[in-house]
């Protein structure tokens, strides 16, 4: 109440004044029956003249009410003119410590629930990679040959789950350098030894020894790592999983191309949205809908285009351009 009147005290005291006014004046013409339409025009010329005060000393208000604010320090008002825009200034910047207060509070809970699942996972890495050694080193019994399969799924899907955890502090930790493509596609390679043998599917790299490129050589590893992977689960028994180069005058491009289920081209627009695994991931249900959204996620930060060309129950063709 104290700050309404605080507010509108400017408005009783000219309603006072005008009223005292206009009582003597009209008076003085002879009475009201004799000025009643002298009156209506003063009391309204009153009115106009209050709510062009009032509009002018707060307009900045309505305009921060009106309009949609592209950042949170657009809705702040500076160096306010009246009391209404102080009292309004005070306000909002009592909101925005509790806002930053509150968000500094969430990013410490984040960091912490962090931390715990990458230090879970590192610890859930060594006994695997025990059961893992166990199974190759027994690779002749059947048995060990199932357990050795799941191991590498399981292996994938807590790297898949690093790599999306960390897709934030990404940014960070690049470092742009001059790296030999085939040598980065060699590495994946070698890494998916036991996949490919499993799964029946041979490599082919047709690459030149002396191409390079600029990029972020650990994740450009991982995005070739993922498309490869999916190559691999995706292609049919005993056929190739091409790598080939081709060079034009703006662009190298990275070719990862495999012969098998194929991407139906309902799909093709959606398939680096976040859980999304389309028809295929619905019929073999091994899909989770995020390394192709990390894939995503890294080239738009290294600023490398991707695309994606696949024929049904054919070839399907990952295009990285450098």
């Amino acid at each position: 109440m104290k700050l309404f009147i605080k507010h509108h005290i400017s408005f009783i005291i000219l309603f006072i004044s005008v009223f005292i006014c206009l009582g003597v004046i009209i008076e003085v013409l002879g009475g009201i029956e004799n000025n009643f339409k002298y009156f209506v025009f003063l009391s309204f010329f009153q009115l106009f003249i209050f709510l062009f005060i009032k509009y002018f000393r707060n307009y900045r208000i309505y305009n921060i009410l009106c309009n949609k604010p592209k950042e949170l320090e657009d809705m702040l008002l500076n160096n306010p003119k009246s009391s209404l825009e102080e009292e309004f200034s005070l306000n909002q910047r009592e909101y925005f410590k509790i806002f930053n207060n509150k968000v500094l509070e969430l990013e410490s809970i984040q960091k912490e629930y962090k931390t715990f699942i990458d230090q879970s996972i590192h610890q859930m890495k060594t006994p695997l990679s025990v059961i893992s050694m166990i199974s190759q080193n027994n690779g002749e019994n059947e048995d060990f040959k199932k357990v050795l399969i799941q191991v590498n799924s399981l292996n994938y899907y807590l790297s898949q789950t690093l790599n999306f955890l960390r897709l934030s502090d990404i940014e960070k930790d690049m470092q742009i350098e001059k790296i030999n493509l085939r040598t980065v596609v060699v590495e994946v390679i070698n890494g998916l030894k036991d996949f490919f043998i499993l799964n029946s599917i041979y490599p082919s790299v047709n690459i030149n020894e002396n191409i390079f490129v600029f990029t972020d050589k650990k994740q450009i590893k991982n995005v070739i790592y993922q498309i490869t992977t999916n190559g691999i689960k995706y292609s049919k028994k005993n056929s190739k999983l091409i790598f080939d180069i081709e060079i034009n005058t703006k662009y190298t491009i990275l070719n990862i191309t495999n012969e098998g289920i194929g991407i139906p081209s309902s799909d093709i627009d959606r398939i680096f949205d976040i859980f999304y695994t389309g028809e295929n991931g619905r019929i073999y249900g091994e899909s989770s809908g995020v390394g192709l959204y990390i894939t995503k996620k890294i080239l738009d930060l290294l600023s490398h285009n991707i695309t994606v060309k696949s024929v049904l129950n054919g070839k399907t063709t990952f295009s990285i351009y450098f």
